[in-house]
């Protein structure tokens, strides 16, 4: 297919990524951002880096290339896999984990929260917060393999304990102990997160206001010095209008 048109959500069909995403009765979903034109960019640069890198040694350059469809496939994490070892067919999960339990958006008595435990020490830690002690000497959720057969319940055990709790506070509590953990938030709270500010990922230069690096160098860190063209004056309703 070289030389045809290529846009992420063509490649999101057609390396498998929409049909894994969504909710498990609904249909197949775009992932909401171009995740893979970002991964096609970023694997660009590591196949850069890699043959920089190997000209140190043998003084030779090289044709680097990546593409969107070998990236799309690249991102099927654990699907792939899973159908690798005789696993059957992927299917849609909405926000549950295909391997893991319990992983996935919980409700408290607040905002929801994503619970990703890996491992039974953390889920032992979990039902002590929570107070569950009782579960965690459930036979149905003794190991990762028994809570993803009883998934459902153990969705009902848990939500039914963290209904006694404000999730931000939950999350952090849960965080603090080892148990990964956080509050699900929209963009404007996550642009508000005082760790944004302290990672210094709000770039302000003059009329410009935008993401700042990810990456973090120690010697040669990101300068921001020359903001791009400013944006005309567009109504802000204008972004939202619909042909």
């Amino acid at each position: 297919m070289g030389g045809l048109p290529g846009y992420d959500a063509i490649i999101q069909a057609m390396a498998g990524l929409m049909s894994v995403n969504g909710e498990k009765e609904g249909e197949p979903l775009r992932v909401g951002l171009p995740i893979v034109d970002i991964v096609t960019g970023l694997n660009a640069v590591i196949g850069i880096t890699l043959a920089l890198h190997e000209r140190t040694r043998s003084g030779l350059g090289q044709f680097v290339e990546t593409a969107l469809f070998d990236s799309g496939l690249s991102l099927m994490h654990p699907h792939f896999p899973n159908v690798f070892y005789g696993g059957p067919p992927p299917r849609r999960t909405g926000n549950e984990h295909p391997n893991i339990a319990p992983y996935e958006v919980y409700r408290t008595a607040t905002q929801p929260i994503f619970l990703a435990v890996g491992n039974n020490v953390q889920f032992a830690r979990l039902c002590e917060l929570l107070e569950c002690h009782d579960v965690n000497q459930d036979e149905r959720f003794a190991t990762n393999g028994a809570r993803l057969g009883n998934r459902d319940a153990l969705r009902d055990v848990l939500e039914s304990a963290m209904a006694r709790w404000e999730g931000d506070k939950l999350a952090d509590r849960l965080m603090r102990i080892g148990v990964p953990c956080g509050p699900v938030l929209d963009t404007t709270q996550a642009l508000a997160h005082p760790h944004t500010q302290h990672r210094d990922m709000i770039v302000n230069i003059g009329h410009y206001k935008g993401t700042g690096s990810p990456i973090k160098l120690a010697r040669t860190p990101s300068r921001y010095e020359t903001p791009p063209h400013a944006l005309p004056n567009i109504p802000t309703q204008s972004f939202m209008k619909q042909d």
